[in-house]
């Protein structure tokens, strides 16, 4: 059994406030369960383990991911009848045109800002009891936790609101740090509790691990350009080092092990989500459901609901017969359907040519009209494999990797390249591709690089997997037309602060272009 599966997540810390005091409901528990888990060290558990559950809030597909996958050429939510309209959410995160009253924006702002407050609260409360190797450990990975939420909300809305553990009058409003400060901040307090954390051996990736700690901060040198106009690729390059040079992780000769069901470590993984659908689990994806066509059930799976394509113009920028990564068949067998890339006529599990609502072969196309599509409107995308013998089909069985070495290769590329080391981008982008052959072909190796090049082979490399809005920005394309959508302001690169936590703290100022 996977640690962390039963954990309680409305406790006392999860819900005593909000780093950024947003309006969150209050739910009343009893007092002496309250007392008892703040005093007792035998709950330690129970203390570490919400500021772990507010991950989950990372890999949900109708708020964090989608302002990381919908505003981008990876995802188009097309609106099709009365389907998917959802009063124009989803076309206004297509066409840039959301505003500060977005409900994406406050949905992430308050589970964000959930995470940092149950990260201070178990850094505060734990430091209460008699301290011990256990209490330390706990504590620097709360620490790490809080960072790693603070460089989410940075890398979002440009402002962190902050608050010390021992903070805890919440009537007063938080300190907000600005962009290169929260990043600079982070940066220290990563580095601080890097020596202190343990490896994924001893503690495996769905804890913080000295892996995890190298992984954000390369990640956060390679985005320090965007967030404060000053370039860091050599720290980028040190830390991808430190991560491939441990030898503890390797890329994956089967691309699409790290993608099926009930799959928990993983050569690959540096920091996981754990999922389980043998039980519910509060949070979290449901990876088939949103995008498959109604007359695509099998198994336990009997609701479909025909939503979250992919565009034409990432469709074909695909080597779609060399790259394993375009195509796998192995569920098909169990499911009907390939993983990867969903289009062409789609057949059922006995090889049924299946059909629209209206009689119409279901035949997937890369045609989109963003207001009015078919049903059969947009290739599909199927990242993580179902179980069909699920008893909770709303309930992802697979855990989510949201580091992994991979995109630690493709990191050190990048800034290799920028740091003016074709010739070492060149290797580690071709390290990649030459494990990325489909069975029988050969994905052909780059005789030069670009940073377009490295932009492609990451998004042939992370698709779907929360990351491409970030590496848009980063190479100045994220505000370019693509399908259905056309250039838009350079201010969108940054998300509007929603009302509801400008309203409340005096200290947060609207971004620029949405006053």
């Amino acid at each position: 059994m996977k640690p962390y599966k039963f954990i309680l997540f409305f406790t006392l810390l999860g819900l005593l406030a909000t780093v950024g005091c947003t309006d969150l409901e209050e739910t009343v528990l009893d007092e002496q369960l309250g007392a008892d888990l703040i005093s007792n060290p035998e709950n330690i558990e129970a203390l570490i383990n919400p500021p772990y559950g507010s991950l989950r809030r990372t890999i949900e597909w109708y708020d964090y991911w989608g302002l990381q996958e919908v505003t981008t050429d990876e995802v188009i939510v097309p609106t099709r009848g009365t389907d998917w309209y959802d009063n124009g959410a989803w076309m206004e995160l297509h066409l840039h045109t959301w505003t500060a009253d977005h409900i994406r924006m406050k949905n992430v702002w308050n589970a964000l800002s959930q995470g940092m407050a149950r990260c201070n609260l178990a850094i505060y409360y734990i430091g209460q009891f008699p301290q011990s190797a256990k209490t330390e450990q706990y504590i620097t990975e709360a620490r790490f936790l809080r960072a790693y939420y603070m460089y989410l909300v940075n890398d979002l809305f440009g402002q962190v609101p902050f608050r010390e553990p021992d903070e805890l009058d919440f009537k007063i409003s938080p300190m907000v740090m600005d962009r290169k400060a929260a990043a600079d901040f982070i940066i220290e307090e990563v580095k601080a509790v890097l020596p202190n954390l343990k490896t994924k051996a001893e503690v495996g990736s769905e804890r913080v691990t000295v892996g995890a700690a190298q992984a954000l901060l390369a990640k956060i040198y390679l985005n320090y350009e965007v967030y404060t106009g000053e370039a860091k690729w050599a720290d980028a390059i040190t830390y991808c080092d430190q991560l491939i040079n441990s030898g503890v992780y390797t890329v994956t000769d089967d691309y699409w092990t790290m993608f099926q069901k009930d799959v928990a470590e993983h050569a690959e993984f540096i920091l996981r989500v754990p999922m389980d659908d043998s039980v519910d689990m509060g949070s979290g994806s449901v990876w088939v459901n949103f995008t498959l066509h109604y007359s695509q059930v099998f198994g336990n799976i009997t609701s479909t609901w025909n939503g979250p394509s992919t565009t034409k113009t990432f469709f074909e920028t695909w080597d779609m017969v060399n790259d394993a990564r375009f195509y796998d068949a192995r569920i098909k067998g169990q499911t009907g359907f390939n993983q990867g890339f969903l289009h062409g006529q789609q057949y059922g599990l006995d090889g049924t040519a299946l059909s629209q609502r209206n009689g119409s072969p279901l035949i997937f196309v890369p045609e989109i009209n963003l207001a009015s599509s078919p049903e059969n409107a947009g290739i599909r995308v199927v990242k993580f494999a179902p179980n069909p013998a699920t008893e909770r089909q709303f309930s992802s069985p697979n855990d989510v990797p949201i580091m992994r070495i991979s995109d630690i290769y493709l990191i050190r590329a990048e800034a290799k390249l920028r740091n003016n080391d074709p010739a070492g981008a060149l290797a580690d982008v071709n390290f990649i591709r030459s494990k990325r052959s489909a069975p029988g072909k050969t994905l052909p190796a780059l005789t030069s690089v670009t940073l377009d090049d490295i932009l492609k082979e990451r998004g042939f490399e992370l698709y779907w997997e929360g990351l491409r809005r970030q590496d848009l920005i980063r190479f100045g394309k994220f505000t370019e037309a693509y399908q259905e959508k056309p250039a838009t302001h350079a201010q969108k690169t940054i998300f509007p602060l929603p009302t509801s936590a400008v309203d409340v703290n005096e200290n947060l100022t609207q971004n620029p272009g949405y006053e």
